[in-house]
């Protein structure tokens, strides 16, 4: 069963309704690259992340701060910065690339709680 596939920079216990059995894993670039070509939805909170993601990625990802819920099926790429920021701080596309980062992908692999 395919769902819907997201693109964010967070990921939280309170996306996943109902709750369930998931998977969390890294992928390449390249990788992600697959996943999104078929199309997603963007959950970017940040004009500045969204603007990194659609240089690195080759589509246009909007800044779309939403909240989401993953059902069965679904998949999540997330775009994880590999250092915690300061309350409050907004960093250009520049600054983002020094900090480095991982994209993880989260997937719903049983719809209920075993």
């Amino acid at each position: 069963m395919r769902g819907k596939v997201y693109l964010a920079n967070a990921f939280s216990l309170s996306m996943i309704d109902p709750p369930g059995l998931f998977l969390v894993y890294e992928e390449k670039l390249e990788r992600v690259k697959e996943i999104i070509k078929n199309g997603f939805e963007s959950a970017i909170g940040h004009e500045s992340t969204a603007k990194l993601l659609s240089q690195l990625l080759g589509v246009n990802v909007p800044a779309n701060r939403q909240e989401i819920k993953l059902k069965y099926g679904d998949k999540l790429i997330v775009f994880q910065l590999m250092q915690r920021l300061p309350e409050g701080k907004i960093l250009d596309e520049e600054e983002l690339k020094k900090i480095g980062y991982r994209f993880l992908i989260v997937e719903i692999v049983h719809g209920e709680v075993m």
